[in-house]
């Protein structure tokens, strides 16, 4: 649980330190937080996290739980609080089975915890105790002993508090509508740099923009044309748009701690991971829903609640895939190739991890490089050869081998969607191979809704969308559509919301954890046929 920086502090002492058996000093300086006794150890030069954390014989995450900034590495001269002794969860009592006070529900899909503890008036703490294996999760069908000896009715659900009412104590889990919403959107866009560019000189390809502002840029274009259209749609909607340093986070929280961001209902990015972290703390404690469009990974979402992560990570990408490949190609013969790269090793593992589970057995072959191929491909059979990898010298090579064996198996090709961005990459190759992948991307161009952004686009900015108009675009139109139906708090419940099919993305999240945020695990099953991609799954 994240301790505010507003809780009294009780008592502090501070004395000499100790020397730990590995070297590390281990302090005896401490602090009592809330009635919780901590070491506070002053990071020196070389040490690690796994070396602390060995020496006050706690694990890493005890330390990453206390002190979420750790996730992004330590550095000398930092402090760590770490835990004496670990919380003690007190279960408020509840009756037993015995005396007849509680009554059953049963779990129906999309419901989470939080919804049903709203729903009866009840904590998560007392469902807890008498349902122990709910710790692991509910599933649908699941019955759930509920203290008490009658079911709330559903209509006492708390009601719809509209900014024409006073906002009492339930603001938290209320449904909060408004007649209009302020939304921030925090992005790059280094507007101090405009009077360098010159358009010409872009045109003929003599000057180049920034990579990370052209992306702002679109992504802002995009973001408009969400806002128009949301509008239209009868939306009051107020954008504050902040060109951040995405290098001073000491900058934007000064900005946030400022009252404008009193009145602010949503923010959406900023799109680096790094920055994205402290601003989804001071967020948070704003209760203010915090949307990530980019980052793919799921640091970002770590201990808080309220933030919301788009782009689904390479571990749940590989998982998709895996999923996929295991209801395709159950009686197929199913090989996974790895290579010596330590970049890819998350990626392989996560595929062959779950591949493994939804099967329910070790089926997948695993071989390192192409020459372990030998005797492991079958003649009358499909080979689907699993490639999770984006180093391009491994994967151009690996294809070029795959490619000249087409005329003696019949072969699919399982690899990544960066595939497609490699230079000189052999369509040939592609198409003869079948190759798929998983991908948080896909933009239907016949699509109703693409095609109203892409003329809007042309009559607003000229030319065509590149991929970060749509995830503006995808981004906000979702986080504005979210407000406008759910309130400010939509947050609170956003993995049992309806599904978002937006412009190339689709949006279906869950929750990565009871104290952190929420992952989109909407991806595509993208396929090379006929020379054309085309969306399979």
């Amino acid at each position: 649980m994240r301790i505010l920086m507003s809780i009294l502090i009780l008592c502090f002492v501070q004395a000499t330190t100790l020397l730990a058996q590995d070297g590390i000093k281990k302090s005896t300086k401490t602090v009592v937080v809330d009635g919780r006794k901590f070491y506070v150890h002053k990071v020196e030069k070389g040490q690690t996290l796994y070396a602390i954390a060995k020496s006050y014989n706690v694990t890493v995450n005890d330390i990453v739980v206390e002190n979420p900034d750790a996730l992004n590495g330590i550095k000398p001269g930092q402090e760590l609080r770490i835990a004496i002794d670990k919380p003690v969860v007190k279960n408020t009592p509840v009756a037993s089975k015995d005396t007849g006070n509680y009554f059953i529900h049963k779990v129906e899909a999309g419901q989470t915890m939080y919804s049903i503890t709203k729903t009866y008036n009840v904590t998560e703490q007392q469902i807890l105790a008498l349902n122990p294996d709910a710790r692991n999760g509910l599933k649908a069908g699941m019955d759930l002993k509920i203290p008490g000896k009658n079911p709330v009715n559903i209509a006492q659900i708390p009601k719809i508090i509209r900014d024409t009412v006073p906002v009492k104590a339930d603001r938290d889990t209320a449904v909060i509508l408004k007649s209009e919403y302020h939304v921030a959107l925090m992005l790059p866009l280094q507007l101090y740099s405009v009077d360098q560019i010159n358009v010409d000189d872009i045109k003929k390809g003599e000057q180049t923009m920034n990579p990370k502002q052209e992306a702002a840029i679109q992504f802002y274009e995009g973001a408009l044309l969400a806002v128009d259209s949301m509008r239209k749609a009868g939306l009051k909607v107020e954008l504050y748009v902040y060109d951040i340093d995405e290098n001073d986070s000491a900058k934007v929280i000064k900005i946030m701690k400022g009252g404008e961001f009193d009145k602010i209902d949503l923010i959406i990015g900023p799109l680096s991971p790094n920055i994205f972290t402290p601003v989804a703390a001071l967020a948070a404690e704003k209760k203010i829903c915090i949307i990530s469009p980019v980052s793919p990974v799921n640091k970002v979402l770590f201990k808080q609640p309220n933030a919301i992560k788009l782009f689904p990570s390479t571990t749940t990408q590989m998982e998709v895939m895996a999923d996929y490949v295991a209801q395709e190609h159950k009686n197929d013969n199913v090989i996974l190739i790895t290579n010596s790269s330590p970049k890819d090793l998350p990626a392989i593992a996560a595929f062959k991890q779950h591949y493994n589970s939804v099967s329910g057995k070790d089926s997948v072959t695993t071989v390192r490089g192409t020459a372990g191929l030998d005797g492991k491909l079958q003649r009358g059979k499909k080979n689907i050869i699993i490639v999770p990898s984006g180093q391009q010298a491994f994967v151009s090579d690996m294809l070029r081998a795959l490619y000249s064996l087409t005329e003696h198996y019949d072969i699919i090709v399982y690899g990544m969607p960066t595939w497609m961005n490699y230079d000189n990459m052999d369509m040939d190759y592609l198409d003869s191979l079948h190759v798929r992948f998983a991908s948080p991307y896909y933009v239907d161009y016949s699509a109703s809704l693409s095609k109203g952004v892409i003329g809007k686009y042309a009559a607003n900015f000229s030319g065509d969308p590149g991929s970060y108009v749509y995830c503006g675009y995808d981004a906000t139109l979702y986080g504005l559509s979210q407000l406008k139906n759910g309130g400010r708090n939509f947050y609170k419940k956003a993995d049992s919301l309806p599904i978002y099919n937006g412009t190339q993305q689709q949006v279906k999240l869950t929750k990565t954890e009871s104290q952190s945020g929420f992952e989109n695990n909407g991806v595509f099953i993208l396929g090379v046929v006929d020379f054309t991609l085309v969306k399979l799954k």
